[in-house]
């Protein structure tokens, strides 16, 4: 009988040990939820010794331990999958989400606010002035943007596939070309061609390979804006190689000299006047309205909360 119960453990054990067992796709998930949890608690560990009366600069170090043993082993991670990972080259931006959220921890756990989801970009503006001076001025002791910056540092991933990724806002954006596509920079549209025609050609084919591409609200489009740049005031992400005949494989544009001014559509209407929807200026990042009969161009998105 006893010889019997030891065998039928055994057998469960030995389904149980079967059942954990996946694909090199979900063991390469599995393993990275494991490290992201490892560099989690290092992190939290040196915010308790931190907390304990430890020096900021000894928590600094100990900060980078934890950085650069999660980087290795991540990439260690990675190249055992040969390529089967259902994420890929994305060690910095789980890093940087790891980070925003154990640092907000430490801070609300010593008294602070938890900041949740209240965090906002950085504009990307560093210089300071004043009156009516074009020249900057030391950014020391003025509270003005450019000394103070605060926000999310800004953290883009190109996925090669025409698609831009936001990793701190989630959205995904649509690249634009200048290969007369339905990509193309100088497309422009009137607010209802935008969305049924460019929205619609993308669902269409399934651009990327998705079927919810939308026009962003004014919030969205403002968020790709860059305070700190003009001509065009938008994240150099969006602004890189652009030369004629480059498509979204090659290329990212963001606003060609004389056409509409480099003004995009939102789907938000200007409650006020609903014949009217706000629009995002991305040649000097200002932000204003349009008659939904005018012609703008459209960058498209996905995703977001």
């Amino acid at each position: 009988m006893m010889r019997k119960l030891c065998t039928a453990a055994a057998v469960t054990l030995l389904l149980a040990g079967t059942a954990l067992a996946g694909t090199p796709a979900q063991d390469c998930e599995a393993r990275k939820n494991k490290e992201a949890g490892k560099y989690l608690k290092c992190r939290h560990k040196a915010e308790a010794r931190l907390a304990l009366g430890g020096t900021q600069s000894a928590a600094d170090v100990a900060l980078q331990k934890c950085a650069d043993k999660y980087a290795a082993n991540w990439l260690k991670i990675e190249s055992k999958a040969r390529g089967a990972c259902p994420s890929r080259d994305d060690v910095a931006a789980v890093r940087q989400y790891l980070d925003t959220a154990s640092t907000d921890v430490a801070a609300a756990l010593s008294g602070e606010a938890l900041t949740r989801d209240g965090h906002r970009l950085k504009t990307g503006q560093t210089l300071c002035w004043t009156g009516f001076s074009s020249t900057p001025i030391p950014c020391s002791g003025t509270g003005k943007d450019g000394e103070l910056q605060k926000g999310l540092d800004r953290l883009y991933v190109d996925n090669g596939d025409g698609t831009i990724s936001d990793v701190k806002t989630g959205l995904m954006w649509e690249k634009l070309s200048d290969d007369g596509s339905v990509h193309d920079q100088e497309n422009d549209y009137t607010w209802a061609e935008a969305v049924g025609y460019k929205i619609a050609a993308l669902n269409a084919i399934a651009f990327a390979g998705y079927t919810d591409w939308r026009l962003p609200n004014v919030n969205e489009v403002q968020s790709l804006l860059h305070y700190g740049v003009t001509y065009p005031a938008i994240a150099p992400a969006f602004q890189t190689g652009c030369v004629a005949g480059c498509t979204v494989l090659t290329c990212s544009c963001a606003w060609k000299i004389g056409y509409t001014h480099g003004v995009f559509w939102t789907s938000t209407t200007l409650q006020q006047a609903p014949f009217h929807v706000w629009t995002v200026g991305v040649y000097d990042g200002h932000i204003s309205y349009t008659a939904r009969s005018e012609r703008r161009h459209v960058r498209a998105v996905r995703g977001g909360g």
